[in-house]
């Protein structure tokens, strides 16, 4: 019998990091991977380009780049300077590949505002500055500021609002009627290494819940008409993953954050709000 003292069980954890799918040094059929460096940190770029691919790492048909940053409370100004830009230029080259033209865009602040680990999105489209309701004053206000279109919506979780995110956000998606949408949410992470500190962003939209097991509608290009860009942050991860040895199934359901976790949500609404008012509409 194999000696399994001092090791793990082997367990299956959910992640929403697609690059946590993915070994850099392994080559799967219809998944391509790069990196490549940024103005601060680096790029990891996935590419799933065939169902075979995608039923490698469990993930959709799409453009997956995972942004290491140093941990996000620890970044001076001019850093988070450097990771606003980032995010812009990531926005906008999604964009360019794609071939979106983000005329008008509704961007969504998924999560819980009344928790810290989960209220990155809230957070951030407060940083968000609204172009849409200057349309009222006629075109040439909009071409005098030189932005997209910008409507912002914190839907809230279905605990505090009685709907489903997913059906607000297409109520709102109908009205608004977009050319873009931009969902940022707080995500799950495998490897504590990737918690506050990593920014994934992707072309297929989102699934809330889905890094903790949970399994709800996505927020994607087939139920809006429109592209879906999903921003997200890791800032929880299964406690069991912290814990070595046979009683770890005493916290299986926990999820633990870092104890910065306020800090680091700051920062991460900061950074991606600036990035999105850089890329599309009014800059500080």
């Amino acid at each position: 019998m194999e000696n399994t003292k001092g090791k793990r069980k082997e367990r299956s954890f959910n992640t929403d990091l697609a690059i946590e799918r993915h070994r850099a040094d392994t080559a799967l059929d219809g998944v391509s991977y790069r990196r490549e460096g940024a103005v601060i940190g680096y790029f990891e770029r996935l590419c799933v380009t065939t169902s075979e691919g995608a039923d490698s790492i469990g993930r959709p048909v799409g453009l997956y780049d995972t942004l290491t940053l140093p941990r996000l409370d620890t970044l001076g100004i001019g850093e988070r300077e450097d990771a606003v830009e980032c995010v812009a230029r990531e926005l906008c080259r999604i964009c360019d590949k794609r071939g979106i033209i983000p005329e008008r865009i509704l961007v969504i602040g998924l999560g819980n505002p009344n928790l810290t680990p989960d209220a990155v999105g809230p957070k951030t489209v407060e940083g968000v500055i609204p172009t849409l309701q200057y349309r009222e004053g006629g075109d040439e206000v909009l071409e005098l500021f030189d932005c997209s279109e910008i409507a912002v919506l914190s839907p809230l979780v279905s605990s505090l609002s009685g709907i489903e995110s997913v059906d607000i956000v297409a109520s709102v998606a109908k009205k608004v009627n977009p050319t873009l949408v931009i969902c940022v949410d707080a995500l799950a992470a495998r490897s504590p290494k990737r918690l506050g500190s990593t920014l994934q962003f992707c072309d297929t939209g989102i699934h809330q819940g889905s890094g903790i097991g949970k399994c709800e509608r996505g927020i994607t290009e087939d139920l809006l008409g429109v592209p879906v860009i999903a921003i997200g942050v890791p800032t929880v991860i299964d406690a069991r993953l912290l814990i070595e040895g046979e009683n770890d199934t005493a916290t299986e359901g926990m999820l633990v954050s870092p104890r910065e976790i306020d800090e680091i949500v700051t920062a991460a609404a900061y950074i991606i709000s600036g990035g999105i008012n850089q890329a599309f509409g009014l800059a500080y």
